[in-house]
């Protein structure tokens, strides 16, 4: 039992924040703006999702109280719990509600060191949708992998033969009940997809881009993923996706670095970024006249983007003109 635990809370704390300023020289180094911000955002997203997690995990531990045997509970509890469990739609609202909010302001940011002057005042139908579906699809595969994981551990007990208690601790000293470690993982890998959103909406929205080029960092991976070196100064118009061929010897097609359309094995722990190719000439032009190119890019992005959903939808259905 530790009598005097606020010298290690201290030690503790010193260590976290010295390892979250790191971060955010890396960061920096690494060409994302406004760093020590993001790392606090970070921090912000990991306390809710881990809070939410040991909610989740205290709530299958407090069941087992109600369970005379372990299988009593495989059949008559488990069930139950995973039908009502609430993590799912708590997760997708802290998303949710990170994106929205982000996304937004960092382009804004983007856009400023892009174009002087140029002001985020909406964001294309396209960002907003991918803020709504990303943070409802990222809920649920959080929820299935805890599920998962829950069940496994059930599985195995119930092949062992234990009883409750022995269930309970299986997961009080699985890899489950390392919440922090899981969320920072999230936090980290979500928030700087929310940063290259933001940015490759900036580049959208700026009169002057003329086409983005994947940046490899490798500053922060300690062994780069080699198929990302490739895909560094690889050049596309704004609006169009890179090519990329995976580990795993599929081709993909991300718009950006770390796009929620690449496999976690492409996308968790990545730090490539984009760079912008401009047009000189354009940046030359009135501040009126690039807002106007500017709210004329969203029109057009928007239409686009919208003949695209319909399109999908049509094929969902089978329907064809």
């Amino acid at each position: 039992m530790c009598l005097n635990c606020k010298p290690l809370i201290k030690a503790i704390d010193a260590f976290l924040q010295k390892a979250d300023h790191d971060l955010a020289d890396i960061l920096a180094d690494e060409g994302y703006l406004k760093s020590k911000e993001t790392v606090g955002i970070m921090s912000e997203l990991e306390e809710q999702i881990t809070q939410l997690l040991l909610e989740e995990t205290d709530l299958v531990l407090s069941e087992t109280e109600n369970a005379v045997d372990l299988e009593t509970f495989a059949k008559d509890i488990w069930p139950g719990i995973k039908l009502d469990d609430p993590l799912r739609e708590k997760l997708e609202t802290v998303f949710w509600e990170c994106f929205s909010a982000f996304v937004p302001e960092f382009a804004g940011y983007y856009l400023s060191d892009m174009e002087n002057g140029l002001k985020i005042t909406q964001v294309s139908k396209q960002t907003t949708d991918w803020v709504t579906s990303w943070s409802r699809e990222l809920a649920e595969i959080m929820k299935l992998k805890s599920h998962e994981q829950i069940e496994k551990i059930l599985v195995d007990g119930l092949e062992k033969g234990s009883g409750i208690a022995e269930f309970t601790r299986a997961i009080q000293e699985s890899g489950i009940r390392n919440e922090y470690y899981r969320a920072r993982r999230v936090a980290v890998t979500e928030v700087l997809t929310a940063h290259r959103a933001a940015q490759q909406e900036a580049i959208l929205q700026s009169p002057s881009a003329e086409q983005k080029m994947w940046r490899h960092t490798g500053i922060y991976i300690t062994k780069p993923r080699q198929n990302h070196v490739d895909m560094d100064k690889k050049k596309v118009p704004k609006n169009e996706p890179f090519e990329m061929s995976g580990a795993d010897g599929k081709i993909y097609y991300p718009m950006y670095p770390g796009d929620t359309s690449l496999p976690p094995s492409e996308r968790v722990e990545c730090h490539c970024t984009l760079s912008v190719v401009t047009n000189a000439d354009i940046l030359g032009i009135s501040l009126e006249e690039r807002e106007r190119l500017q709210r004329e890019a969203i029109k057009e992005f928007d239409k686009v983007w919208e003949a695209k959903l319909k399109a999908r939808n049509q094929a969902m259905v089978g329907f064809q003109e």
